[in-house]
C-alpha cells in the first residue's frame, strides 16, 4: 500500500518534469512497462503487474485529451507511437461489440479489417469474454484471456498494400479507481505474408470497399514491383471509463511497426498515429451510427453466413457487389465473377458482412440490404427499432441503388 501511495504522488508531479529532483514519471517508466508486457504475450507466461498498470493509467488519465503523447524509435521495436482517443459510448456498450469471438472485429470497423481467422484460445475464452460483456464485468477478480488469431488488414493508406500476419493476443479486464478498463497486448508472431495490391472502390451509396487483388506489390506509382512485408509489430493499448459508469471512455494506443522492403524500415511515426486515427474514426462511427443493429443481431447475420456453402455465398456477394457497385467507377471492373470466384470460405463471409456494413453506415436501405441476402438462410429484419428511409432512385441500367 505503501508503494502504490508513493508512486500515486510521483504520478502528480508527472506535470513538472523540469523539477530538480523530481522521480521517476510515468512517461519515463513507460518503455519498461511495455517491454514486460511484450514479454508477457510472447512467452505465455505471467500477468500485468499492478503497478505497471497503474503507470499505465495514469499516463492514460494524464494525456486524455486526443493526441499524439509518445514516441520512439529503437531498432529492435522499430517505430514506436502512442494516440489517445475517444469512444462516446458505454464501457458494456464497447464491449457488447468489440469483445464477442462471435462477432468478426471486421463487421465493426470494416474499413481497417478484412478478416481476423482464430488460430488457438484458451478453452473458456468464449466464456471469459461474455464476463467482459456484462454489466458486472470487471468489479470481481481480474480477468486474463489468451488466444491466436490471424489478421488480415484492408489495403494501407499510403502503400496501397494489404498485409495478412499472425499474431498472439493477452487481453485483461479489470478495475482501477472505481473504474473499468481493458488491456490488450497484441504481438506478430512472424514477418507477414508479402504485401499485395488493394484498390478501394466507392459504392452508389458513398460507401468505400476494396478489391483484393491477391497480386504482390503496392498501388503506390513507381512501386508496382516492391515485396514489401511487415516484419513485426506490437500494439499495447487500454481503454478506461470516464467515470464509474460513464457513457465514455478514453483510451491509449502504442504501436511499434517495423515494415518495408528488402529489410528497410519504412515506416515512419506519422503512418502509425494517421493508422490509429483511422481506427478511432471508423469505430466511433460505428458505435455512434443510429442504424447499426444491436450485437446479438450482428451475431445472428454472422452464424448465418457461416453455415452458408460456398455457392450461396458466392451468389450473395455477387449480387451485392452487382447492386453496389457502378460498373463505371474506378476499379470496379476487377470485381467480376472471376474474382468472387477466388475467395474461400472466410473471405466470402467477410466480404459479405462488410459489404453489408459499409453500406449500412453510408445509409443505405437495410431491407433492400437483407432482400441482397436473400440466399442465405431466412430473411429477416436486423434492426431493433425503425429506420428513416429516403425514396427510391433508380440506377442507370436497371441496377437497383442504395438510399
Amino acid at each position: 500500500m505503501t508503494q502504490k501511495i508513493v508512486l500515486i504522488c510521483f504520478v502528480c508531479l508527472m506535470g513538472a518534469l523540469g523539477v530538480a529532483g523530481a522521480t521517476e514519471s510515468p512517461a519515463t517508466a513507460l518503455p519498461a512497462v511495455f517491454d514486460r508486457l511484450e514479454a508477457m504475450v510472447v512467452t505465455h507466461e505471467g500477468r500485468p503487474d499492478a503497478q505497471d498498470l497503474d503507470v499505465l493509467l495514469t499516463f492514460l488519465e494524464e494525456k486524455h485529451t486526443p493526441a499524439t503523447v509518445w514516441e520512439e524509435s529503437r531498432d529492435k521495436k522499430g517505430t514506436g507511437v502512442g494516440v489517445t482517443f475517444a469512444i462516446p459510448v458505454s464501457f458494456s456498450r464497447f464491449t457488447q461489440y468489440m469483445y464477442n469471438p462471435e462477432l468478426p472485429v471486421s463487421a465493426v470497423v470494416p474499413g481497417v479489417v478484412r478478416l481476423v481467422r482464430e488460430v488457438d484460445g484458451d478453452e473458456d475464452h468464449k466464456g471469459a469474454y461474455a464476463t467482459f460483456r456484462s454489466e458486472a464485468g470487471g468489479r470481481a477478480a481480474p480477468l486474463l484471456v489468451r488466444n491466436r488469431h490471424i489478421m488480415e488488414i484492408t489495403p494501407d493508406d499510403t502503400s496501397g498494400a494489404y498485409y495478412g500476419y499472425d499474431q498472439n493476443e493477452l487481453t485483461l479486464l479489470s478495475l482501477w479507481r472505481g473504474r473499468r478498463f481493458i488491456l490488450t497486448v497484441s504481438h506478430q508472431v512472424a514477418p507477414s505474408e508479402v504485401g499485395k495490391k488493394g484498390y478501394p472502390v466507392t459504392t452508389r451509396d458513398g460507401g468505400t470497399i476494396y478489391c483484393y487483388s491477391g497480386k504482390k506489390g503496392l498501388t503506390k506509382r513507381g512501386l508496382g514491383w516492391v515485396d514489401s512485408y511487415i516484419y513485426s509489430s506490437l500494439a499495447i493499448t487500454i481503454y478506461l471509463e470516464d467515470a464509474p459508469g460513464a457513457g465514455s471512455l478514453t483510451a491509449l494506443s502504442c504501436k511499434w511497426l517495423n515494415a518495408g522492403w528488402m529489410g528497410k524500415n519504412m515506416v515512419r511515426s506519422h503512418h502509425i498515429s494517421s493508422g490509429i486515427n483511422r481506427f478511432a474514426r471508423h469505430l466511433a462511427r460505428f458505435l455512434t451510427a443510429p442504424n447499426v443493429p444491436e450485437p446479438s443481431a450482428l451475431v445472428a447475420l454472422a452464424r448465418r453466413l457461416n453455415a452458408g456453402d460456398e455457392a450461396a455465398l458466392k451468389g450473395v456477394l455477387t449480387s451485392q457487389l452487382g447492386a453496389l457497385v457502378d460498373p463505371h467507377e474506378k476499379n470496379a471492373a476487377m470485381m467480376d465473377r472471376s474474382y468472387v470466384e477466388r475467395l474461400d470460405h472466410g473471405e466470402l463471409v467477410a466480404g459479405i458482412l462488410s459489404n453489408y456494413m459499409t453500406s449500412l453506415l453510408a445509409g443505405g436501405d437495410v431491407f433492400f440490404l437483407n432482400r441482397l441476402m436473400a440466399g442465405i438462410g431466412t430473411e429477416a429484419s436486423l434492426l431493433t427499432g425503425p429506420v428513416t428511409l429516403s425514396p427510391p432512385r433508380t440506377a442507370a441500367g436497371d441496377v437497383p441503388v442504395l438510399n
